[in-house]
């Protein structure tokens, strides 16, 4: 059996208002950067902002808040749009950090928070969510960061955040700190501007991938933190952290779906281009098997990611368990497409370039936004917490 370029080619969901007015924006800014900001390892920040001037953040928040109402499916769908068109896979992971900062505060916060965090966010400026300690990674209830109060009022916030993505450009942040007087359950979200005393940023990371993404620490000297910038009730940080992470996973597996479709349509005119044993090499079967791989992989990583993103709006039990599957196999999904989209391409695709990069940007999401033994963990404790019930 033969297959055709147009039988493989993935075809665009349709977004909410039935266009691609995000796709088209970041076909025509994004994709137009994407290398200087690889090479010169920054946020493409011009492209940011005027997706953010289109309305990229007001999709899912309530009109009263300065959104366009709608669920948070319709921001997702708008990501995907942007990871389809404009081939920026770092880019999108920082979208996805800003993302759920923004659903944080429209689901967690206070008008207060509303006025002085969301809608600066809504309006371009860059936010970053800093959980990960230089001794902990992944264990954010090893967290270190402390906070006391202060006599003035409020609190004083130190410690040491790292590997935090936007980290070197952001302008506001939550940040997992620790209340030791609330006694065992002292875990709480802080809610701060980046651009305040007592804060300092180091340097951006030097990445093997993802360099379109910046990482880096930040560094909190006695931060003074108002009191009413805590998300949440101070105390419990844990739950309301574990739902807001939620949504960033699901996102991992549907913005990856949408970067492979353009990526497996380039594959399939290749393989149509390139000859070899006196054919197209489309016409020999261990070339369909891996683009059809690729193809399985993409759709798979789709519907697992809106299963998660359903779940989260309908509030269902299982939608943190979910939203761990769709990021398990989103990452694992991309670094085996990626794998096969430089196979395909021979020793071209192992030379310095496009599908290398592929690969490179493949293997940070296997640890971006939370490792693949991590989701295990979250499935296997969801799996068991639901038998309890």
């Amino acid at each position: 059996m033969t297959f055709t370029a147009t039988s493989l080619s993935v075809p665009a969901p349709a977004t909410p208002a039935g266009d691609r007015q995000f796709e088209d924006m970041a076909r025509a800014h994004v994709a137009g950067r994407a290398d200087l900001a690889y090479r010169d390892e920054i946020l493409d920040l011009v492209s940011w902002r005027r997706l953010a001037d289109a309305g990229l953040w007001r999709a899912g928040v309530p009109e009263r808040l300065g959104g366009h109402g709608g669920t948070w499916r319709d921001l997702a769908l708008r990501l995907a749009d942007v990871a389809r068109g404009g081939g920026d896979l770092g880019f999108v992971l920082s979208l996805i950090a800003h993302a759920g900062l923004v659903r944080a505060l429209t689901e967690y916060g206070t008008p207060w928070q509303h006025e002085h965090f969301l809608r600066p966010l809504l309006d371009g400026e860059v936010g970053a969510t800093a959980l990960t300690e230089p001794h902990g990674g992944s264990d954010v209830a090893a967290a270190r960061t402390t906070a006391v109060a202060r006599e003035a009022g409020g609190w004083s916030l130190t410690g040491v955040k790292d590997h935090i993505t936007n980290a070197p450009v952001a302008d506001r942040a939550m940040v997992l700190g620790r209340v030791p007087a609330l006694g065992r359950r002292d875990i709480t979200l802080f809610l701060v501007d980046l651009s305040g005393p007592g804060v300092r940023r180091g340097p951006a990371e030097e990445l093997l991938g993802l360099r379109s993404s910046p990482t880096g620490a930040l560094l909190l000297d006695e931060v003074p933190v108002p009191a009413g910038a805590v998300l949440g009730t101070p105390g419990d940080g844990l739950r309301t952290l574990y739902d807001i992470i939620s949504f960033d996973r699901a996102l991992y597996g549907l913005v990856i779906a949408a970067y492979l479709g353009p990526e497996l349509d380039r594959a399939v005119a290749y393989t149509r281009e390139r000859r070899a044993f006196g054919s197209a090499i489309l016409d020999h079967q261990y070339v369909q098997g891996r683009l059809t791989d690729v193809r399985i992989i993409i759709e798979t990583a789709r519907a697992t990611a809106l299963a998660g993103i359903d779940a989260l709006v309908e509030g269902e039990a299982e939608a943190s368990l979910r939203c761990s599957v769709a990021k398990f196999v989103g990452s694992e999904g991309l670094v085996e497409a990626a794998t096969h989209l430089m196979v395909l391409h021979g020793h071209l695709g192992y030379t310095r370039g496009p599908q290398a990069q592929v690969v490179q940007d493949a293997l940070g999401t296997l640890i971006a936004g939370g490792t693949s033994d991590m989701q295990r963990k979250n499935i296997l404790n969801q799996m068991l917490a639901a038998r309890s019930r």
